[in-house]
């Protein structure tokens, strides 16, 4: 099995010299610069603030939305209930006339009772 020596732990350090003679030059540090934002970074940033915002436009929209059909409704059902109320108005006056009774109970055969006998106590 073959294994790439470059991989492996180094235990001993290396040594501060070249086969030469000459010093080993350390590598430069990477200079350590004000982080900055990539533009894989500003994309997610824009992508994230975009679906924040798409979302509080959402509830508000359903809000109103919901608000709005919820008046709706009850207008219909007031409307609806002014309806009945007239109708029943309508009824109580025809059925309250003292002659539209006359005739329903003549119609219906019954007859007009004589005054009130009151008796006297044993």
């Amino acid at each position: 099995m073959a294994v790439f020596g470059g991989a492996r732990l180094r235990t001993v350090a290396l040594p501060t010299t070249t086969a030469d003679g000459a010093a080993r030059a350390a590598a430069q540090r990477a200079a350590r610069t004000a982080s900055r934002l990539r533009p894989t970074g500003l994309l997610m940033a824009f992508i994230l603030a975009a679906t924040m915002l798409g979302l509080v436009y959402l509830t508000q929209t359903l809000g109103s939305n919901a608000t709005s059909s919820e008046i709706t409704d009850l207008a219909a059902q007031r409307e609806e209930l002014g309806r009945q109320l007239r109708n029943l108005a309508v009824a109580v006056e025809a059925y309250a006339d003292p002659d539209e009774l006359g005739r329903i109970a003549r119609r219906l055969g019954l007859v007009e009772l004589d005054d009130v006998v009151v008796l006297p106590v044993p």
